[in-house]
C-alpha cells in the first residue's frame, strides 16, 4: 500500500511540475452560445491541437492500411460467441487492477462486488470464459481502473492529448494506463507462448474498436473532434460512476425537472393541438373542434412527449434484424447489411465522388427504389438499410442516398454553392440519381423499368419535390413517391428543432453531470435495447433528457454540414475560427448567413421551401402516399390539416408516433408492405 502511495505522490509531482495545465479546469460553457459546447464542458484548452490532429489522422490511417485487416482476420477465424468468451476471461484475468483501485478510492462496496464476481467466474464461469455473475446474479462488472484512483486522489488530469497507437488520452490518463498494466497478472509472464496468447487476446479485446472507429470515420466531416467529444464525456461518465446501472437507478429526477416537464406537456398541448377522444379512438379532435381522423391506430403506444416518441425508431432498430453467428467485421457476416454494396457517382466535375449504396436483385429487369434519409443522415445510415431490405424481400434492387443536406454532399458539388434551398438543389439530387442509374445500368447491364423513390423527414421533403419536378418537367421517371413525416413549412420545422437545442440552458448549475448522465442512459437503454424490443411502455428519459439527446443529434448534423462549407471554400481557415461560428449558429442562422440577401426575403424563402408551392401536384397527382402521425411536432395542425385537403386519402395518418416514432411498429410496416407490392 505504501508503494502506491508513493506512486501516486510521484504521479502528482510529475503532473504539477511537468504539465502545469493539470490545474485547469474545463472553461465554463458561455449562456450566449447556442449549442452545446462538449469540449469545452469536459476537456481543457486542446493547446496542442495542431499536433493533436496529426497524430489523430496517422492513427487513422494506419487503422485502415493495417490494424483493420488484422481484426477483419481475426473476427473471420473465430465465431462471435468466442470472441466474447475470451474478452471475459481477460476481463476476469484484470481482476487485481479493479480491486486496487476499487481500495484506492475506498470503494469498499466495489470491492466484494468485483471478489464476488471474480469467484463467481472462475468457478462457475469456466475460468472467465462465461459471465456466469452478470447472466446468473445479475453482478455486471464494475469497469473501475487505476486512472479513477488517481482522480479520487485528487490528480488533475491535464492536458487532452493524442498519441500513436494509444489515440486520446490525458497526463492523467497515461500514468493510469501504465499503473493498470503493472497490476496486470499476465504482464509478469514471459515465454514465447505466452507473448502469443498475449497478443492475441490484444487482438481479441480491441477489435470491439473498429466498428466505433468506422462510424466515427464514416458519418463526421471532423473525426477529430467528435472523438474528442466521446472521450470528455466518457471518462466523466466513469469518474462518476455513471456507466454502474445501480448508480443510474438511485439518481432522481429534482423538483425543478418535475416542473419543466410539466412546462414542457402544457407546452406540447399547444403545439399538438389535439387530443384522443376515448370513445372514438380512432378521431382525434382538434382545440377549435375540427377533427382529423388517424387511419392507423397503434394500439397500446403508450405515448410519452412528442420528442420522447421521436427518439423510440432512432434508439432501438427494427425487430427483425437478426443477430449474426459471427462479429460485424467478419468476412462470413452476411446479414443483409452486409450484402449491401459501396458506389461511388460524380455530381461536379472535378469534385470528390459521391459514395452510396446499393444491391442488386438478380432479375435485370427488377423493380428499383431509391431511398432518401432524415436531415444531415449519410448513404450509411440505419434507416436507409431498413427500408431497403423491406423492398428488397419483395423483390426491388435498391440504392441508399445520403441527406442533401448534409457534408458528404457538400463535398462532391460545386464550389461556393450552400444547400438548403429545395428548387435550387433538386438539379444537383436529379443529377446524381440519373448518373448513379445510368452507372448501374451500364456495369450490370440492367433495365429498371420501374422505379419508386421512398424517404423519411428532410428525404420525405425531397421526394415529394422530385415529384412536383417529374410532374412539371418529365425527367427521372418515377412510378411512386412514398413520403414520411415530411415537414410542411420547413421553416416550422426548423424553428421547432431550434428551441429543442436550446434545452441544455435550463440546467446551468448542474450541466456537467446533467449531460453525463443523460449519455450514460442512452449507452445503458442500447445494451439492454432487446428488452424494448419486445414490448417496451416508455423510454427510460425524461422531457428534458429526450431534448439533450435530440439536440446533441441535430446539432452535429449542422454542424458538420458549417464545417465541411467552410473548410471547402477556405481550406486554410483556422479550424477554431469555424467552431466558434459552429457553436454561435442554429439553422435558423445558417438560413439568415448563405441565403438572405438584399434580393432573398425571408418570407420569399418560406413560400419557396414550404410543401403549399407543390399543392397543384398534390391535388392533381395521384402516384404518391404520405405518411404522418398527428402528434408530429415538426408540422402544426393548420398545415396538417392543409395537407390532408390537398391529398384526402394519399395522406394516411396514424394516431401516435410524432416525427418518425412509428417506423418500426407492425401496423406501419403492414401498410407500407402493400404500398410495395402495389
Amino acid at each position: 500500500m505504501r508503494k502506491f502511495k508513493k506512486i501516486i505522490g510521484l504521479v502528482l509531482l510529475i503532473n504539477l511540475f511537468f504539465f502545469n495545465s493539470g490545474i485547469i479546469q474545463a472553461v465554463e460553457l458561455s449562456q450566449t452560445q447556442k449549442n452545446l459546447n462538449y469540449t469545452k464542458l469536459y476537456l481543457n484548452e486542446d493547446k496542442y491541437e495542431n499536433f493533436n490532429r496529426k497524430i489523430f489522422n496517422f492513427n487513422l490511417r494506419l487503422n485502415r492500411i493495417f490494424v483493420r485487416k488484422i481484426h477483419v482476420l481475426w473476427a473471420s477465424l473465430f465465431p462471435e460467441f468466442l470472441i466474447n468468451s475470451l474478452n471475459c476471461a481477460y476481463s476476469n484475468i484484470e481482476y487485481p487492477k479493479r480491486l486496487i483501485s476499487s481500495l484506492l478510492q475506498r470503494d469498499f462496496d466495489a470491492m466484494r462486488h468485483e471478489t464476488k464476481r471474480f469467484l463467481i467466474n472462475t468457478t462457475l464461469g469456466a475460468a472467465g470464459l462465461i459471465d456466469f455473475a452478470a447472466k446468473v446474479f445479475k453482478l455486471e462488472m464494475y469497469n473501475e481502473d487505476m486512472e479513477q484512483a488517481l482522480a479520487k486522489c485528487k490528480i488533475k488530469c491535464g492536458r487532452f492529448l493524442v498519441l500513436p497507437f494509444v489515440s486520446c488520452t490525458n497526463t492523467r490518463d497515461i500514468f493510469g494506463r501504465i499503473l493498470d498494466f503493472a497490476l496486470n497478472p499476465t504482464t509478469y509472464i514471459a515465454s514465447p507462448i505466452a507473448a502469443a496468447i498475449k497478443m492475441g487476446l490484444l487482438i481479441n479485446r480491441t477489435a470491439y474498436i473498429q466498428p466505433i472507429i468506422n462510424m466515427v470515420e464514416s458519418n463526421f466531416a471532423d473525426p477529430y473532434i467528435i472523438a474528442k467529444e466521446f472521450f470528455g464525456v466518457e471518462k466523466y461518465i466513469k469518474l462518476s460512476n455513471y456507466d454502474r446501472k445501480n448508480v443510474l437507478e438511485k439518481i432522481k429526477t429534482n423538483d425543478d425537472e418535475i416542473d419543466l416537464v410539466n412546462k414542457d406537456k402544457k407546452e406540447n398541448k399547444t403545439v399538438k393541438g389535439a387530443f384522443l377522444d376515448k370513445n372514438s379512438p380512432n378521431i382525434v379532435v382538434n382545440l377549435n373542434n375540427e377533427e382529423l381522423r388517424a387511419d392507423i391506430f397503434l394500439d397500446d403506444y403508450n405515448p410519452q412527449s412528442p420528442v420522447m416518441d421521436s427518439m423510440r425508431t432512432a434508439l432501438f432498430d427494427y425487430h427483425k434484424n437478426k443477430k449474426s453467428f459471427w462479429h460485424p467485421i467478419s468476412l462470413w457476416n452476411r446479414n443483409f447489411a452486409k450484402k449491401i454494396k459501396t458506389g461511388y457517382a460524380q455530381i461536379s466535375k472535378d469534385k470528390p465522388k459521391y459514395k452510396f449504396f446499393y444491391i442488386l436483385q438478380k432479375e435485370k429487369t427488377s423493380p428499383l427504389v431509391v431511398i432518401f434519409p432524415s436531415v444531415g443522415e449519410g448513404s450509411s445510415n440505419s434507416h436507409g438499410k431498413i427500408l431497403a431490405e423491406l423492398f428488397y424481400e419483395e423483390g426491388y434492387s435498391a440504392i441508399i442516398l445520403g441527406s442533401h443536406f448534409q457534408w458528404e454532399f457538400v463535398k462532391s458539388i460545386d464550389d461556393n454553392y450552400h444547400v438548403g434551398l429545395i428548387k435550387n438543389d433538386i438539379k444537383y439530387i436529379n443529377l446524381l440519381i440519373n448518373n448513379i442509374i445510368s452507372d448501374l445500368s451500364k456495369k450490370y447491364d440492367r433495365t429498371f423499368l420501374k422505379r419508386t423513390a421512398i424517404g423519411t423527414s428532410l428525404g420525405a421533403y425531397t421526394a415529394l419535390f422530385i415529384a412536383n419536378n417529374q410532374y412539371e418537367t418529365g425527367g427521372n421517371n418515377f412510378d411512386k413517391f412514398i413520403a414520411i413525416s415530411p415537414p410542411y413549412s420547413l421553416l416550422y420545422a426548423i424553428g421547432q428543432i431550434d428551441k429543442i437545442t436550446t434545452a441544455w440552458k435550463n440546467y446551468p448549475d448542474n450541466l456537467k453531470d446533467k449531460v453525463a448522465y443523460t449519455v450514460a442512459k442512452v449507452i445503458r437503454a442500447y445494451n439492454d435495447k432487446d428488452e424494448f424490443l419486445v414490448n417496451f411502455e416508455k423510454l427510460p428519459f425524461t422531457n428534458y433528457e429526450a431534448k439533450l439527446i435530440s439536440a446533441f443529434v441535430f446539432n452535429q448534423k449542422l454542424s458538420d454540414l458549417i464545417y465541411q462549407t467552410e473548410i471547402k471554400n477556405n481550406p486554410d481557415i483556422d479550424k477554431k475560427e469555424i467552431y466558434k461560428q459552429i457553436n454561435s449558429m442554429n439553422y435558423n442562422d445558417y438560413i439568415k448567413k448563405y441565403f438572405i440577401t438584399d434580393e432573398i426575403h425571408y418570407d420569399d424563402i418560406a413560400q419557396t421551401t414550404s410543401i403549399k408551392s407543390i399543392n397543384d401536384y398534390l391535388i392533381n397527382s395521384d402516384n404518391y402516399k404520405i405518411y404522418h402521425s398527428l402528434d408530429d411536432y415538426l408540422i402544426n395542425k393548420s398545415d396538417l390539416r392543409e395537407l390532408k385537403t390537398s391529398c384526402d386519402d394519399k395522406l394516411v395518418l396514424l394516431s401516435n408516433g410524432a416525427h418518425l416514432g412509428f417506423l418500426y411498429r407492425k401496423e406501419f410496416i403492414d401498410d407500407l408492405k402493400k404500398e410495395i407490392k402495389n
